[in-house]
């Protein structure tokens, strides 16, 4: 699903109501949409640029994850006897305004057994390694040769390290 020309409280709640229904078996791949002629297909006059694309994507991949965790774990009570459904003090709203949204949170539902859906992103540019490092779990690459491969590995894991995660926490396609 394209950061570009969606929505990140649609695509919380769609891919996190799928995780639900699939029993934790979902993932996103958050697509930057690099092809001007998409822009027509959704609607829009003019395609961002690649800077204003990552840039957006990045406040919205941000945004997304918060509100995928804006249920703590145990924020289901689930007490009928008392009438409770959830201990409110564990549901949190994001409040978040920034360059692109202002998005009030939270989703309206628990974290799926896997906590969060799988995100996958496909980037090789500069930006795009940067952006996988800091939120992808899984890296799509097409590279020709192993040293190629395994240097592309050994960046996108350094890049990780620089946004504080543990290099073996991204996988690498």
């Amino acid at each position: 699903a394209s950061t570009t020309y969606n929505q990140p409280y649609d695509i919380a709640r769609r891919f996190a109501t799928a995780d639900h229904l699939s029993k934790g078996r979902v993932g996103w791949n958050a697509v930057t949409t690099a092809h001007a002629v998409a822009a027509q297909m959704f609607g829009a006059d003019d395609h961002l640029e690649a800077a204003e694309r990552y840039s957006r994507a990045d406040e919205f991949l941000d945004i997304v994850i918060k509100l995928w965790e804006s249920w703590e774990p145990d924020a289901l009570v689930d007490d009928k006897k008392n009438n409770k459904f959830a201990d409110s003090d564990k549901i949190h709203a994001i409040n978040h305004s920034g360059e692109h949204f202002s998005v009030r949170g939270p989703l309206p539902f628990i974290r799926s057994r896997q906590g969060r859906p799988v995100i996958f992103h496909a980037g090789s540019s500069p930006a795009g390694r940067d952006q996988a490092a800091k939120f992808a779990d899984v890296v799509f690459t097409a590279q020709h040769t192993t040293e190629g491969a395994k240097a592309f590995r050994t960046d996108v894991r350094r890049r990780a390290e620089g946004h504080g995660r543990h290099p073996d926490s991204i996988k690498i396609l």
